[in-house]
């Protein structure tokens, strides 16, 4: 039997529309702007972007199989309790986040002021030191979508390191 990577690299992406109104949230912060997004859940982009990258490192799937847009349970969800939910079925039993690198596109509203504030959380959430977590905003220089401010997308990079077996789950793996 093949032994299990000691590391494991994972990529997200995620992009919603814009709306007039509503609340719009990076990272699990509100941030000011006269728009939200809109989505099934909360439209997180950037929790959706890194509950991929998440998943995707550790070999389980998407965020559309574990929470479908088709499942009225998950109309409105807070994406921060997905991601808590990901972390304590999938990631936290077996993996530790050794690194999180992720980029922000958005024309509207700018968001270096808010960037601190959005990796301090998401170390928050993901239990991890702001050492960590790295958070990057750029411009679309008003091409597509993104430029033209109908959408904001956000990417995510995640490697993790399977944890040290303990004398209990090596056990279980005989």
């Amino acid at each position: 039997m093949q032994k299990m990577p000691v590391y494991r690299i994972g990529q997200g992406s995620d992009v919603h529309r814009t709306r007039p109104g509503g609340v719009l949230r990076l990272g699990g912060v509100e941030i000011d702007a006269p728009f939200g997004l809109d989505g099934h859940s909360d439209a997180d982009v950037l929790l959706h972007a890194v509950i991929d990258a998440l998943l995707g490192a550790a070999g389980q799937g998407d965020i559309g199989e574990w929470f479908p847009n088709t499942d009225a349970r998950w109309k409105g969800a807070d994406s921060a309790a997905l991601l808590r939910h990901v972390l304590e079925s999938a990631i936290c039993p077996a993996w530790d986040i050794q690194n999180l690198d992720c980029t922000i596109s958005a024309e509207q509203p700018r968001l270096t002021r808010w960037k601190p504030r959005i990796r301090r959380r998401l170390a928050e959430l993901l239990e991890v030191s702001e050492s960590v977590v790295n958070v990057k905003a750029k411009s679309a220089e008003q091409v597509g979508p993104v430029g033209r401010g109908e959408a904001i997308a956000a990417d995510a990079s995640v490697l993790l390191r399977l944890r040290q077996p303990t004398k209990k789950t090596a056990e279980a793996d005989d």
